[in-house]
């Protein structure tokens, strides 16, 4: 076990940081959920020019595993605040799991806990095909921050 990998009951939830981690079956649980995630959000992005290995050597990329398979993933980026970059802001970019599972739970504590360590401020968002609920991020002690507008062009 690694230093970024803890255990909860069959469940792993490790940080990916270098191509030694990943393995057949991760990146087809990657290839599976991001082309989920661009079907549930209309094909308004080519994920195959997401540069995974990138990713997570310069961000967090976190994989939870049930029995040592794949069943969910979270990205998220930690970076100063563009008013005062001694502020560190968690932000998160995915959180995808299949259903049925402890997976997102489990990515959500771990990024919350990786929060309190390392920033002042952890922001998540929930969209139209998110998998937890608002009652649950207010839960963890998320409060609503804003409300994100889009025009397609």
């Amino acid at each position: 076990m690694t230093p970024s990998t803890s255990i909860t009951r069959g469940y792993t939830v490790e940080r990916i940081t270098s191509r030694e981690q990943v393995d057949d079956e991760l990146l087809e649980f990657f290839k599976m959920s991001a082309e989920q995630v661009a079907m549930d959000y209309g094909h308004k992005f080519n994920w195959k020019k997401f540069k995974l290995l990138s990713y997570a050597r310069d961000h967090r990329l976190m994989i939870c595993r049930r029995n040592g398979r794949p069943v969910g993933i979270m990205l998220s980026q930690l970076y100063g605040s563009v008013f005062d970059p001694d502020v560190k802001i968690l932000c998160q970019d995915l959180l995808f799991t299949k259903p049925g599972t402890r997976a997102a739970r489990l990515l959500m504590r771990d990024f919350i806990d990786f929060g309190r360590l390392n920033a002042n401020h952890v922001i998540t968002m929930i969209a139209e095909k998110t998998n937890i609920k608002r009652q649950s991020l207010e839960k963890l002690g998320f409060v609503k921050l804003e409300e994100l507008y889009r025009i397609e062009v």
